[in-house]
């Protein structure tokens, strides 16, 4: 199941955009070019950046608890970069804060 963090975080000030994709995740749609940032199955501790599309798809065989939302990868990218940032302000690198 795909899920949406309580503190899901997105790039920007742009609220409407942000209120449009969490609408698009929970009713299921799709949405050319948002990405999801979620914790990666595969190695602990780890982020991982995937299409709307391809999170669906992974959440049929696992729960997914998706901590990030934007437009398009470059965006994806720079808010996986805030979220480090965030995380070694705090001198805590654990991504299990955010889900």
């Amino acid at each position: 199941m795909l899920k949406l963090s309580s503190k899901v975080r997105t790039i920007g000030e742009e609220s409407g955009e942000l209120g449009s994709m969490i609408r698009a995740v929970r009713r299921n749609k799709d949405s050319e070019g948002v990405y999801c940032v979620m914790h990666s199955d595969a190695t602990e501790g780890l982020m991982e950046i995937a299409p709307l599309a391809y999170a669906r798809l992974e959440a049929r065989d696992r729960d997914i608890t998706v901590f990030g939302l934007a437009k398009g990868k470059t965006n994806a990218l720079e808010l996986v970069r805030q979220i480090v940032d965030s995380m070694a302000k705090q001198g805590r690198f654990d991504v299990s804060d955010y889900l």
